[in-house]
């Protein structure tokens, strides 16, 4: 037992020393700048700019659309410093103007608009930049604890804001700081040169292709009920909440439960099984329990938040795990889940309002809701998180490859990917068969100088270094379909 516990704590103190803690720091203040950017209407109380919020989400959809339609270019800019800090000024900017948007100079529609299409902007291209700094650094562990950080500086700065002697003004101020700090941070990231990824869809009918739909359609869906309990339970009173001493009982079981994660990750088990079925609980439980938890909001909707916080790890993990396993971009797929994400944000926030003025003439109509959101999400958990052929995905990327791709077929992905020349593939494809560089010259009746010309070319195009990390990263390949073997067995 003893040699156990030796054997946890080390593995997790190792796991915990590969963590990069000031992108750790950097991404928890991001996610700190958004949720003071939409509390800042709480600090003003005359202030009824709800509108921000619901434009912001727009613009935060339409602004990440061009990533989709070319991810490879817009990689590129995003990896510029001076986009990540146009992006945070953005942020900055369009925060400031939120506590203006509601004046009485006539103005305060335009300034509205203003300031939902910069926090829009940023809060899409920001986040993204983000995660894809840590997938490609395949720093797993500093993107959980990532989140773990930004609720213990929520905490912190939530419970200062309600002091009687702190100004709202210099909560505005530190959230107009806070995306300029999280870009420096950002821009400081180590340099990845190791990790290349295919900037296209996985094909139709394929396995990755399964994955990453029930992947953005759990964020969707559950996301979605989520949002609707938060307006439920709190009706706009995030910030009271969050500074509250629930609050601190959730972040002390947040911080246990992201240590168990930790461990897990660093044994590269299939254990996540055990933070579903939590999440799962506790998010059945307060939304069969709406119709009876009007009398303690805050409990029902701390048992919500914290369902909530299990199911954004694992969605994490997932995307994490889906862009190492199978190569894709991190770009394509994180731009994919923030648009899902801000809809479903969207949705949840418009079918509350709708449930608000539905409610005085329909009888019985949360009780309705409470089931129907249940049903939901049952269906999303069962189908997501228990079906055998998606349980890869939960385990770190650096194991095991599956097996069902000849090498042939990766050569293929990786001309695809490093968009390689004829004679380039022709070369990479030899080195795959684990042919030298004379016995190359002598099949391509090339010279030796152009043969490493060659090869250079497609190792600057794959980012990588030697021979040995070529063919490492052939066989590391996941394949771009799994098939379950005879039996039914994954």
């Amino acid at each position: 037992m003893e040699k156990k516990g030796v054997s946890l704590q080390s593995r997790f103190m190792a796991e915990l020393s590969r963590a990069n803690f000031p992108m750790m720091v950097g991404f928890a203040l991001c996610q700190v700048w958004l949720s003071l950017c939409f509390f800042a209407p709480q600090l003003f109380p005359e202030n009824s700019s709800v509108s921000v919020y619901e434009i912001s989400l727009v613009a935060c959809v339409v602004s990440l659309v061009p990533a989709l339609a070319s991810p490879k270019a817009s990689e590129a800019w995003l990896e510029r410093p001076w986009s990540v800090r146009a992006v945070a000024l953005c942020a900055s900017v369009g925060t400031l103007a939120i506590p203006f948007s509601a004046g009485s100079t006539g103005l305060d529609g335009a300034l509205q608009v203003f300031a939902g299409l910069l926090t829009g902007i940023a809060s899409g291209w920001l986040f993204v930049g983000w995660y894809q700094a840590f997938c490609k650094l395949g720093d797993l562990i500093g993107f959980v604890l990532g989140v773990v950080a930004n609720n213990l500086f929520m905490y912190v700065l939530t419970a200062v804001a309600y002091l009687p002697e702190v100004s709202p003004w210099i909560m505005v101020a530190v959230a107009c700081a806070l995306p300029l700090l999280s870009a420096l941070l950002l821009n400081r990231r180590p340099e990845t040169a190791d990790f290349v990824g295919e900037p296209t869809l996985p094909p139709r009918r394929s396995q990755s292709r399964r994955v990453l739909a029930l992947l953005c359609a759990s964020i969707f869906f559950v996301s979605f009920v989520d949002e609707f309990m938060r307006n439920y339970y709190l009706e706009g009173t995030d910030l009271a909440f969050y500074s509250g001493s629930l609050n601190l009982v959730l972040l002390v079981a947040k911080v246990a439960c992201s240590t168990v994660l930790v461990v897990i990750i660093a044994d590269r088990s299939r254990k996540m099984s055990l933070v579903y079925r939590i999440s799962f609980l506790l998010t059945m439980a307060a939304v069969l329990l709406m119709p009876y938890g009007g009398h303690c909001p805050d409990v029902m909707y701390g048992i919500a938040s914290f369902g909530a916080f299990l199911f954004k790890i694992m969605i994490m993990i997932l995307a994490f795990n889906f862009c190492q396993r199978y190569r894709t971009s991190p770009l394509l797929v994180y731009a994919l889940t923030r648009i899902t994400f801000s809809l479903d944000l969207l949705l949840g926030f418009g079918g509350f309002n709708v449930y608000r003025m539905l409610a005085p003439a329909v009888p019985d109509l949360l009780g309705l809701i409470s089931v129907a959101l249940g049903l939901l999400v049952v269906a999303i958990y069962s189908f997501v998180f228990t079906d055998r052929s998606y349980a890869p995905s939960f385990v770190a990327a650096d194991g095991p490859a599956p097996s069902g791709e000849t090498v042939e077929e990766r050569c293929d992905r990786l001309v695809r990917v490093g968009s390689l020349s004829r004679r380039e593939s022709d070369v990479l494809r030899l080195v795959a068969k684990g042919r030298s560089a004379p016995r190359i010259c002598e099949e391509l009746h090339l010279a030796m100088n152009t043969v490493n010309t060659h090869t250079s070319h497609i190792y600057q195009k794959l980012k990588i270094h030697s021979r040995q990390e070529l063919l490492d990263l052939l066989e590391n390949m996941a394949p771009e379909e799994e098939r379950p073997s005879v039996g039914g067995r994954s």
